[in-house]
């Protein structure tokens, strides 16, 4: 198993096609019409140089309660089908925890996920935080109604308080 971290621009344009292709059948069944934010970072699993596990991270400095919160988003975790439940994303998920904390030093990780991966999440230090959580979308605000959960990256407790994401979510 190898890991490799690249920046947008860095990323090899057949496995960002073939990693856009697993997310639009990962989340092919989400009910949400909504605009995402592009990754600024991919974190990839490698067997033998194919890619089968995938991390996105967003670099941001989002607000809660007005005050600002730099931010390390992640998204688009995903595995291709036949390589599940053999630790391909958790090890994606310790490396990109990692990079962001060691390497873009942000304060806080932040994802957003369905209440069925809050335990799975929780296992990787994740911890579900209050919200309400906002983000924005071409006709405004919304208010997402998710789990949101964060990892600490420093000493700073989470504030509490409404969570702005201050573009779209990852």
């Amino acid at each position: 198993m190898n890991i490799e971290i690249y920046s947008r621009g860095e990323m090899p344009e057949a496995e960002r096609k073939q990693v856009d292709a697993w997310l639009d059948l990962a989340f092919a069944d989400d009910p949400n019409d909504l605009v995402w934010s592009k990754n600024d970072w991919y974190v990839l699993v490698k067997l033998d140089g194919l890619a089968v596990s995938h991390v996105g991270i967003v670099e941001r400095t989002g607000t809660v309660n007005g005050q600002p919160v730099k931010l390390g988003g992640i998204g688009g975790v995903a595995t291709l089908p036949e390589y599940r439940r053999q630790g391909y994303a958790r090890a994606a998920m310790e490396a990109a925890s990692t990079f962001m904390r060691d390497t873009l030093g942000v304060e806080f990780g932040l994802l957003i996920c369905s209440t069925k991966m809050v335990p799975y999440y929780g296992k990787l230090d994740w911890q579900v935080v209050e919200g309400p959580m906002q983000f924005d979308q071409p006709k405004g605000k919304v208010t997402f109604t998710e789990p949101v959960m964060i990892l600490p990256c420093n000493k700073h407790d989470w504030p509490p308080g409404v969570i702005d994401l201050c573009g779209p979510p990852w």
